[in-house]
C-alpha cells in the first residue's frame, strides 16, 4: 500500500513552487514510550503499508517481495518487541487470531486493519470502521492500548537499505492517537536485517 502524499501545485509566477511534505519524513525519531503500560496487554497490529523506494532510488527488484516484506517488517518488530520490552503484555497477531476465532460472529480480521492513513500528524481521533475493531479487539483481550506500525518504508540501495517505521499508539477505549514517533534504523545488506536495524531503535531495551 503507497502512502498519498499531497502535492502543492506552482504559484503565481511559474518560477513558485511549494516542496510536497514527507509524511513519513516529518515525524519525529523517537522509541517507544513502554513504560507508560508496562505489565498492560498491548495490541500490536498489522503493518498498514510498506513504501519501497522513492524517487531518487527506486527498488524495483523488491516490488515483487512486497507480501513477503510486509510480513517481515510485523516480524522483526514483533520480535523486538517481545525481546526488548518484556515489560508489556504484547498480543500479537498471532494472538489476535486466535481470539478472533473464539468469537466467529464478530466476524474480526487482524490481518486486515487499515492503519496507513495513521501516519498523518493531524490525525488524532481514530474513526469507525478501525474504532469499533479495535474496541472489540480490546474486549476479548483486554488490551487497553493499541500499537499500530502505521508504515514501513524501506530506501536506500541493494547492500545497504534503511528501513524507518511510523509507530503510532493508540487508546482502544478512547479511540485517540496517544503518541507517534519514527523508528529509522543503519543501513544493513538486506531488508530483513533492515527492519530488524530498525526494530531495534523502535525500544530501550531493559537493563
Amino acid at each position: 500500500m503507497m502512502m498519498a502524499v499531497s502535492m502543492a501545485g506552482c504559484g503565481g509566477r511559474s518560477s513558485a513552487r511549494v516542496a510536497p511534505e514527507d509524511p513519513i519524513g516529518s515525524v519525529p525519531v523517537a522509541p517507544l514510550p513502554t513504560a507508560g503500560f508496562a505489565g498492560s496487554p498491548t495490541l500490536l497490529l498489522t503493518v498498514g503499508g510498506l513504501i519501497i523506494g522513492d524517487s531518487a532510488s527506486p527498488l524495483p527488484d523488491l516490488e515483487a517481495r512486497r507480501t513477503a516484506l510486509l510480513e517481515a517488517a510485523y516480524t522483526a518488530l514483533d520480535t523486538a518487541l517481545r525481546r526488548d520490552a518484556r515489560d508489556v503484555h504484547w498480543i500479537g497477531l498471532g494472538e489476535q487470531r486466535r481470539a478472533a476465532r473464539r468469537a466467529p460472529t464478530l466476524k474480526l480480521e487482524p490481518d486486515r486493519l487499515t492503519t496507513a492513513y495513521l501516519v498523518g500528524r493531524k490525525v488524532q481521533g481514530v474513526p469507525d470502521p478501525l474504532w469499533a475493531e479495535l474496541r472489540t479487539l480490546a474486549g476479548l483481550t483486554a488490551a487497553r492500548m493499541a500499537v499500530a506500525p502505521a508504515a514501513a518504508r524501506i530506501t536506500g540501495r541493494p547492500g545497504a537499505y534503511v528501513v524507518s517505521y511510523v509507530l503510532v499508539v493508540v487508546d482502544t477505549r478512547l479511540g485517540q492517537v496517544v503518541w507517534r514517533s519514527r523508528s529509522t534504523g543503519s543501513p544493513a545488506a538486506t531488508p530483513e536485517a533492515a527492519f530488524a536495524s530498525a526494530a531495534l531503535a523502535a525500544v530501550v531495551p531493559l537493563h
